[in-house]
């Protein structure tokens, strides 16, 4: 387990060695962020040689490895305490985009235009009609060492488990305080030295089990990608966990994104090399096991997807489907389209990743501009219009089809807005389509889900959706909403579901640039075993002011909602 005796430092130590994005705040090697090395771009992605046959449709060359060949490397590994200028930059910038001097150009353009608006727009107006209700709340685990949280979650039969950066949460569901806790490292075997980020977690209503993804950075040099599965429905400790990871090398793969299919798990991820260049995106199905609580070999395979589309985002699909969809945002933006990739099972039962993707036409999208924070001048950091998320179910509303649900953050409104689509896969087009919007906030980090419940053969819902996300202003502190839409009826007006007591103020924000990270992502699942129920987490905030020192001062904040 991750030693918390290395966390008792001075804030000075600390002020001087914490990064934005999720650091640990001890040493140049706790320091380091999301550590990048050296790689071509003819070798840029993982290694996977664990299916005879699947090295050549891959385009990995090492071998896939269990929690205990993670820990060996981890003892192993050269030059662990040494930066490489991607992991410098990291330290400032937090996720990569592909192009960094034209993203921050397309930030400063949406941020003057979010200005000019801002200046003639009016008070906020009052809530619509109330449509999405909670029938609970309480607060989530937070670790005011790392930031930014990337706070995530997923419901089961019988757990609700949380992740953030560098800790996980095991919930019963009936109570409001973990079972479990510990250091993400202690969940997905990895070294006790290892610096693990980016958490995924999803629930599978097909095999009965979580599973989670992460990133691993062991050194320059040794970069992982980590998945697993719990052994039962119902984990209790690090422990009930089957582990694994692929050795990517010196190339990072950013950003995984975590879905499945019925036969497989799928990772959508986007490489870049030492110097922070990128060179393109991946993803990765691996073989999802059988009955029984034994950890089989990993079984998987990858493939690079053309660089018109980044950030794969493959769906958690709920309903039994044989096919994998992974939906991506166009590069570079302006951009009006969304592209799919699927994931099918050839005779000898291995993924079968399609690189050619089909284009679903969307209303032009661009960068959204930062959001401002009443009483203090730093802003928080909106994203670059990625999507973050992405769940598949049938809907018994439009002739059951089965459709993808996905949102992004784009320029619109008060300076950004969250929009959603539900997409008919099959054919590769919208059926229904919304945004969360306001002229006088900026409306940011959203997440999306259809009220689908399937838990054996008992199913219901999915033509109802619950979208949570935040807002902010120059006259509003950080906090959370939510909208609903049942059926054919109108998307509901925005409900508040969490306040921020105070700003964005911690170490999270840049000294210089008073730029602050958010989320990066936050997350809503149906409750497999209660009808109409949506379990949420998203993220607020607890600073003061427009400091930039000191703890994390980000929260996260569960909600259980009906649409």
């Amino acid at each position: 387990m991750r030693a918390r005796t290395t966390r008792r430092v001075s804030l000075t130590r600390w002020e001087m060695n914490i990064r934005m994005e999720s650091t640990r705040p001890t040493s140049a090697r706790s320091a380091r962020g999301r550590l990048i090395a050296a790689a071509s771009l003819a070798t840029a992605a993982f290694a996977v040689l664990a299916l005879p046959g699947l090295a050549s449709a891959g385009s990995f060359s090492s071998k896939a490895m269990r929690a205990s060949q993670i820990r060996k490397l981890s003892r192993q590994a050269p030059k662990r305490d040494t930066l490489s200028p991607a992991a410098r930059r990291i330290q400032r910038r937090g996720y990569l985009v592909p192009n960094e001097a034209a993203y921050q150009r397309q930030k400063a353009r949406a941020d003057r235009r979010a200005a000019a608006r801002h200046a003639l727009t009016q008070p906020a107006a009052p809530f619509g009609p109330r449509a999405p209700s909670t029938i609970r709340a309480f607060a989530g685990i937070n670790d005011t060492f790392f930031a930014p949280p990337d706070e995530t979650s997923a419901v089961g039969t019988g757990r609700y488990i949380q992740l953030v950066n560098a800790d996980f949460a095991i919930y019963n569901k009936t109570g409001n305080t973990p079972i479990s806790t510990g250091t993400l490292n202690s969940m997905v075997g990895a070294g006790s030295n290892d610096f693990v980020f980016d958490p995924q977690i999803i629930w599978d209503p097909t095999t009965n089990r979580f599973y989670y993804a992460a990133d691993d950075e062991v050194s320059p040099t040794n970069h992982v990608l980590l998945w697993g599965w719990s052994k039962t429905a119902t984990p209790t400790s690090a422990a009930d966990w089957c582990k694994y990871g692929i050795n990517s090398g010196s190339t990072l793969a950013d950003f995984p994104k975590l879905g499945d299919s019925q036969h497989f798990g799928i990772i959508g991820t986007n490489l870049f090399n030492s110097v922070g260049s990128f060179v393109g995106s991946n993803i990765l199905a691996f073989k999802k096991p059988p009955s029984g609580t034994s950890c089989p070999s990993p079984q998987e395979a990858n493939k690079a997807i053309p660089t018109s589309a980044f950030t794969p985002t493959p769906a958690n699909e709920i309903d039994t489907n044989g096919t994998g969809w992974v939906v991506a945002r166009g590069r570079p933006t302006p951009a009006t389209k969304l592209f799919l990739f699927k994931v099918t099972r050839n005779a000898s039962g291995n993924p079968v990743i399609n690189t050619t993707p089909t284009s679903v036409t969307v209303p032009s999208y661009n960068v959204p501009a930062n959001a401002p924070q009443q009483g203090s001048v730093n802003r928080i950091d909106t994203s670059d219009a990625r999507n973050t998320q992405a769940v598949a179910a049938n809907d018994p509303g439009h002739s059951g089809k089965f459709a993808l649900w996905t949102q992004h953050t784009v320029s619109g409104g008060a300076g950004a807005e969250v929009r959603w689509y539900e997409l008919d896969v099959a054919n590769h087009s919208v059926i229904q389509k919304g945004k969360a919007t306001n002229t006088s906030l900026f409306e940011f980090n959203g997440a999306i889900a259809p009220n689908r419940r399937v838990n054996g053969t008992t199913k219901s819902g999915g033509n109802a959706m619950v979208m949570n996300f935040n807002t902010s202003s120059s006259a509003a502190k950080p906090g959370i909403r939510m909208v609903s839409k049942i059926g054919g009826g109108a998307q509901s007006g925005q409900v508040a579901v969490k306040s921020s007591p105070g700003q964005l103020s911690g170490f999270d924000c840049d000294a210089t640039s008073h730029l602050c990270r958010w989320g990066d992502y936050a997350a809503v699942t149906p409750d497999p075993s209660t009808a109409n129920q949506m379990w949420n987490v998203s993220q607020f905030a607890v600073g003061s002011g427009s400091g930039t020192g000191g703890g994390a001062t980000s929260r996260t904040w569960h909600f259980v909602v009906q649409p």
